[in-house]
């Protein structure tokens, strides 16, 4: 396992009880959308839903950050709460939970992923987030967003490590999703053996806000009990 870098205190939203769900929002928002979307789960599961570095409570350590330390904030919670948790991640918090798998695979037992796709920023991709990081220091936003847009610019290409994965996962791709296009979400299900694709019809990019339904569908798909129902 890798080493870490410092702790941070990130700062939780949890509830309910059972096994762990990790509840990895995207950038500009906080662990309060994915709490308030995986609600109906708190009578089956322990929702971990953190404020990811440099959003919400969490603080704003110095930058620059990569992807990795948002993984390695990550891994600290599944920790403390014994390991092998079901990860949801959107968009930023998507990104977060594969770097987390592929450095800390014995902490994740399933993956939900939405809004986030395996390959690298393109040159104009990552001048794109570089744009947005400048655009939102100029309007003095929260420093932490602009070096998480600065992160996800940097963010490595996956699909070959990616297929050495084994673990359940499904991810959600919003059939008008314009920030992450839908053939980019299926390139990451066919990258991670035995991944399903789904669309989700009328859905945009922030799935947690608009059909929350569905991630909580797809965390019960693949909790324990109903994969042994499966098989």
């Amino acid at each position: 396992m890798p080493s870490l870098p410092p702790a941070i205190e990130i700062a939780v939203t949890a509830l309910g009880d059972g096994p762990p769900v990790l509840a990895l929002h995207d950038i500009g928002t906080s662990g309060a959308v994915m709490a308030d979307a995986l609600t109906p789960l708190a009578g089956e599961h322990r929702i971990i839903a953190p404020d990811l570095r440099g959003h919400g409570d969490s603080p704003t350590p110095d930058g620059p950050w990569s992807v990795d330390d948002f993984a390695a904030d990550a891994a600290r919670l599944v920790s403390a709460e014994g390991g092998s948790a079901i990860v949801v991640g959107a968009g930023l918090g998507g990104v977060a939970a594969l770097a987390l798998t592929l450095g800390h695979a014995g902490l994740v037992g399933g993956l939900v992923l939405t809004g986030v796709g395996a390959l690298a920023e393109t040159q104009a991709g990552q001048e794109r987030w570089t744009r947005l990081a400048r655009g939102l220091r100029e309007r003095e936003a929260p420093e932490g967003i602009a070096l998480a847009a600065e992160a996800m610019g940097g963010r490595p290409d996956w699909r070959g490590a990616l297929s050495q994965l084994s673990l359940p996962a499904i991810v959600l791709a919003g059939e008008d999703d314009q920030a992450t296009p839908p053939e980019k979400q299926r390139e990451l299900a066919l990258s991670l053996p035995g991944a399903r694709f789904i669309s989700v019809p009328d859905a945009g990019h922030s799935l947690p806000a608009t059909v929350p339904e569905r991630l909580v569908d797809a965390v019960r798909a693949l909790s324990p009990d109903a994969r042994a129902v499966a098989a």
